[in-house]
């Protein structure tokens, strides 16, 4: 008999699978929906970083407030397909790390006081998945979904895809008509992908993100508790601790109340949670099939082999007359969301005879409600960076970036949800970004585009990433090389049609090929010398003489990067272009190589450039 905690997953076949998200009702516009809101069309304005996204704003906001994503703006560059001929692909999003893919189309109504979305829009997701999963060759589809599409079916064909999220993102209440259609393409997109990856297994989900979901998750990262109903929960018996700033009820719970509790409130439940469910698809590795599985065969087991449930109260009475009988004010689940969503997906008989431990804590201290939430969330998937966030670098690298003045690096901790949405400072840098930069300057932008978990992951990777000398002056100045290429790469997508050059057209193609922001930091570092006119036996010493922040960097890397792109379609597209792009290092070596020489060659062309900036780098 296997234990189903959170954390022990139970081995059964593989199959292939498919659900959608869909909303509890179908929602319409009201004066409660209206004020809701208003504090994410606040937050929205504020994020005026976001508006040069244009039509996309909104979607890579979800996206970054869903996924907990730190640097957006990074993800952006390479993720956004936005524009014409996108057939209806806004975001296409590749995350090897949690090994999943999001196609999202997204949707700004100008008359806000529509009762829906355009069912058209939505259908037109049909459009995106069949361009996507059905097309045989990276040719058949538009130059602007060319090199996502390849990253997509790398990635599929690698068995590195485990979940395909479909997402409609607009600005108005969502509602049942349009998550029907919704059902309708994640059907043909599970046929699609079955036909042609018969051997894998993969989830299929899709998420209508309306007016009403995306004003919850951002309620949600601001205020813990979302459900404020009352509870009388029948238990038997149950007993109190206190701590500094908290009180806490613990007692013995039926499970089918917490089923009830998931079919009416669902994802409202885990506001305070990290993570919301994860499904429950049918995988060896999948924690929460199991924990279905011994809720359906061996009820009267499930309090001993799971970890129950955490939640968040306002408030809790025991009732006198009735011991038997509890009341909670409130609820938000903080750790117990897979033994939540996992319960709630079973049949109700099934759980008729289960119960599990339950602890519901009474805290009115902000940051100690945070701490509870970030403690008790240790338990859930982690981000690869989390392995090192206590790491003796990380630490130092902390204390060095906070004498720089440069906010947000964290050393891969993360922080809440707050956090990840709050508009980003002029001077902020994402530990996760600044390693990818590293290790594309240092010569590994395979590792930094493919593999970006293995550098926190692998102990001798990380060491050649983060060697002991590494300096947060350092990180400064490669992550500002990497946001100058992305900004430029920003600027050129931007140009109007009539005003860009032959030149830009081909650097335009350029980067649109996936990985070639991080093959153009390596390249730019191998030719580094060049550029300096100095032999530099160590680059981890490089950095800015003079204390720059984040803009001012980029300003500096400014005429440097444009003279050095304009190499790079005719030097850096074939590493790019093969199968198993980065990854195959003979050809990413010479591609290197070869526009190495092309800088020395040309060096004394751009030497006004170049002397301007070395009167700026010191080692």
């Amino acid at each position: 008999m296997v234990a189903t905690t959170e954390c022990a997953p139970l081995a059964v076949p593989s199959k292939l699978a498919y659900s959608t998200n869909r909303p509890m009702t179908p929602r319409r516009p009201s004066t409660s929906t209206s004020v809701t809101s208003e504090p994410l069309a606040t937050a929205l304005k504020q994020r005026d970083d976001l508006d040069k996204y244009q039509a996309a704003k909104r979607t890579l906001f979800a996206l970054q407030l869903i996924l907990d994503i730190e640097d957006i703006h990074s993800v952006a560059a390479s993720a956004l397909t936005d524009g014409p001929d996108d057939k209806s692909c806004d975001v296409i999003y590749v995350d090897l790390d949690s090994r999943s893919a999001i196609i999202a189309q997204g949707y700004e109504s100008q008359r806000v006081d529509r009762l829906q979305a355009p069912q058209t829009k939505a259908s037109s997701l049909h459009q995106a998945v069949n361009w996507l999963l059905a097309s045989n060759r990276e040719t058949d589809l538009p130059e602007r979904l060319r090199s996502a599409w390849k990253e997509l079916h790398d990635a599929l064909a690698d068995e590195a895809i485990d979940d395909i999220e479909i997402w409609f993102v607009h600005n108005l209440p969502e509602s049942k008509q349009i998550q029907d259609e919704l059902d309708a393409v994640v059907a043909a997109a599970y046929r699609l992908l079955q036909s042609r990856y018969p051997s894998h297994t993969f989830n299929v989900t899709a998420r209508e993100i309306g007016q009403t979901i995306l004003a919850d998750r951002y309620k949600g990262s601001r205020t813990p508790i979302l459900v404020t109903d009352d509870f009388t929960i029948e238990v038997s018996g149950s007993f109190t601790e206190e701590g500094e700033n908290w009180t806490a009820l613990c007692t013995s719970i039926p499970a089918q109340w917490l089923h009830e509790q998931f079919a009416k409130y669902r994802e409202r439940l885990f506001s305070a949670n990290i993570r919301g469910y994860l499904g429950s698809k049918r995988s060896q590795s999948n924690i929460n099939f199991g924990i279905q599985e011994t809720a359906r065969h061996t009820p009267k087991q499930f309090w001993a082999y799971n970890n129950g449930v955490t939640a968040l109260v306002h408030n809790f009475q025991v009732a006198r007359s009735q011991p038997s009988t509890i009341t909670i004010s409130g609820l938000a689940i903080v750790n117990g969301a897979q033994t939540t969503g996992a319960i709630g997906s079973v049949d109700s008989p099934s759980i008729e005879n289960s119960r599990l431990l339950a602890r519901f804590i009474r805290c009115e201290d902000a940051a100690t409600v945070q701490e509870i939430i970030r403690y008790n969330n240790r338990q859930n998937p982690t981000q690869a960076s989390d392995f090192r966030s206590n790491d003796r670098v990380q630490a130092r690298l902390v204390r060095e970036f906070q004498v720089l003045g440069v906010v947000g690096y964290n050393g891969g901790r993360r922080g809440g949800a707050e956090d990840v949405i709050r508009r980003p400072g002029e001077n902020q840098i994402s530990a996760s970004t600044a390693a990818q930069a590293l290790a594309s300057f240092h010569g590994r932008p395979d590792v930094a585009y493919h593999e970006k978990g293995q550098i926190w992951e692998v102990d001798a990777v990380y060491s050649d990433v983060f060697p002991d000398r590494t300096t947060a002056r350092h990180i400064l100045f490669v992550y500002t090389l990497l946001r100058t290429i992305e900004l430029q790469k920003i600027d050129l997508n931007s140009k109007a049609e009539i005003a860009r050059t032959q030149d830009d057209r081909g650097l335009i193609a350029w980067f649109a090929l996936r990985g070639s922001i991080y093959l153009a930091v390596a390249a730019i570092g191998s030719a580094i010398e060049s550029v300096l006119d100095m032999a530099i036996p160590d680059r981890y010493a490089l950095h800015f003489k003079r204390s720059l922040n984040i803009r001012q960097g980029a300003e500096a890397w400014g005429p440097v990067v444009s003279a050095m792109l304009a190499l790079a379609p005719a030097q850096l597209t074939e590493p790019l272009a093969g199968i198993g792009g980065l990854r195959r290092r003979q050809g990413l070596d010479t591609a290197i190589g070869n526009f190495r020489s092309i800088v020395g060659a040309t060096k004394r062309v751009n030497s006004p450039i170049y002397s301007a900036f070395a009167e700026q780098v010191a080692i």
